[in-house]
């Protein structure tokens, strides 16, 4: 028995960590409008990144995307619900009981339920650590005004409980007003330095405030201010992004780029560096590091600009130009799981543009115009993924919960558990695993159902008539490998 006991604390203690990364991914992405249905070109997309590739699937989301987009998926990277900004959707595309009325107001009841919401990559989903059924969904209401400047804010957050709906999810709390200021610009967020909290930060544009928010287990745990760097006022806002090892943050607008150390510890800025766009330049919107972090990486219209953080006097130089972009207009940027970095159009298009080598100099930045086909047209819409794979920072002060890179890679258990939670039967789905026992544990470490088993097809067990609570199941394989997932019963 005491075994028994030492093997479920092990796995709880397993769980206990990988349930705050099991339903965070960034291998499904979301797009499509469907203005004219049956038309050739429109319509919607699933791009999904698998061993390098990128899989592009034509699917009915039952939602247009100009401009926002958010998805939650589980540990298999299948979706568990979506939005546009405008309502939010069950993974069948049905509006999520109460997932309707998101980001009130003028801009919405413009746009709104016909077209999507306009506020570029003006939504993220995150489960709430420690949590293995609810997420909170960070969204940026947009507005215009009368010399029709986009601005951002109010900065809202919603709540969806996947544990209710039969498992489908429902939103239990929606539009909270996290910062009510109406003159805001884009957020970006990174994980905190232990591994496990999140930090969300939206400069105030026309000045030099910086709002911060710490996001854990208790929810909203703070939201600060701090005052530091250049007050940029440029005419149109452009878009922010922490580097991929989260030290370094860039806000961009059309006449300048600033970029500042930051400390996923404290949640500090220091060391304010300004950047001064070459003359001539026609305002775009992107920005990005090099995945290395050495360099500043921005996109104009018609033109990629890079500074090299590493030199005495870093300056921007344009490295990419017409006629390399003749007809394009570029958008913003954003890290796929594949490390490269993918570029959106200002316009109506059927791409993205692919920089292969976002390491590389202006002789092997390897940008590729038009690489990824979606087969549908796409309206300025792509995610505002974070580096989902940085976790603790180690050796450092707050680095104390124990959670790594290596965590995450406990449960990859190349398997599906639905419903989950679950109330008749459970169904498994498993990928490369072929035979093995399969052993369900309850949170007294009781063996419920113990069992060889071939997984050649999805296999179905009944619990009707269990006990509701959290259980533990466990695959371990003829290879060796051992596979677990949580399990809850209602």
């Amino acid at each position: 028995m005491r075994n028994t006991y030492t093997f479920i604390a092990v796995v709880f203690n397993i769980f206990l960590f990988s349930s705050l990364f099991a339903q965070v991914k960034s291998n499904v992405w979301l797009g499509g409008i469907n203005e004219f249905p049956g038309q050739p070109n429109f319509g919607n997309y699933v791009l999904k990144f698998v061993d390098g590739n990128i899989n592009v699937i034509s699917k009915d989301l039952k939602m247009n995307f100009e401009g926002t987009m958010a998805v939650g998926v589980d540990s298999l990277g299948e979706i568990l619900f979506y939005t546009n900004g405008c309502h939010i959707a069950t993974a069948d595309g049905d509006t999520m009981p109460n997932g309707a009325g998101l980001n009130p107001g003028d801009m919405a009841d413009w746009t709104c339920p016909d077209a999507g919401y306009a506020s570029q990559k003006g939504a993220l989903a995150l489960p709430l650590p420690g949590s293995s059924s609810v997420f909170y969904l960070f969204h940026l209401g947009i507005s215009y005004e009368t010399e029709k400047r986009l601005t951002y804010g109010p900065f809202y957050y919603s709540v969806i409980d996947m544990a209710l709906n039969g498992g489908k999810g429902a939103v239990i709390s929606k539009n909270n007003v996290l910062i009510s200021n109406n003159n805001l610009e884009p957020f970006s967020a990174v994980r905190h330095g232990n591994g496990r909290d999140w930090w969300l930060v939206l400069p105030q544009y026309g000045t030099n405030k910086y709002h911060k928010i710490l996001f854990s287990p208790a929810g909203i745990a703070s939201v600060g201010d701090q005052i530091i760097g250049d007050s940029l006022a440029c005419r149109y806002i452009g878009s922010t992004a922490f580097s991929l090892q989260g030290n370094r943050f860039g806000r961009y607008q059309n006449c300048k780029l600033e970029v500042l150390d930051f400390d996923r510890c404290a949640g500090v800025f220091s060391n304010p560096l300004l950047l001064p766009l070459p003359k001539h330049t026609f305002g775009g919107g992107g920005i990005a590091f090099s995945s290395d972090g050495n360099k500043v990486i921005a996109t104009t219209q018609s033109a990629i600009l890079e500074a090299d953080l590493t030199a005495a006097a870093p300056q921007l130089d344009t490295i990419v130009k017409s006629p390399e972009l003749y007809g394009i207009s570029l958008g913003l940027m954003q890290y796929d799981p594949r490390g490269k970095l993918l570029i959106s159009n200002m316009g109506r298009e059927r791409y993205y543009h692919i920089i292969d080598n976002p390491d590389g100099n202006v002789d092997n930045f390897g940008i590729n115009v038009k690489g990824a086909e979606l087969g549908k047209f796409s309206v300025r819409t792509l995610p505002n993924f974070p580096n989902f794979g940085l976790y603790n920072l180690s050796n450092s002060i707050c680095d104390s919960l124990g959670i790594s890179s290596l965590t995450e890679k406990v449960n990859q258990g190349n398997m599906r558990v639905y419903p989950n939670p679950a109330t008749n039967n459970l169904h498994i789905e498993t990928t490369h695993i072929s035979e093995g026992r399969i052993t369900i544990y309850n949170s007294l470490g009781a063996i419920m159902l113990e069992q060889e088993d071939c997984f050649a097809q999805t296999l179905t067990i009944p619990v009707q008539g269990w006990p509701t609570g959290n259980y533990f199941l466990c695959i371990r394989t003829n290879k060796g490998t051992v596979h677990f997932s949580r399990v809850i019963l209602l």
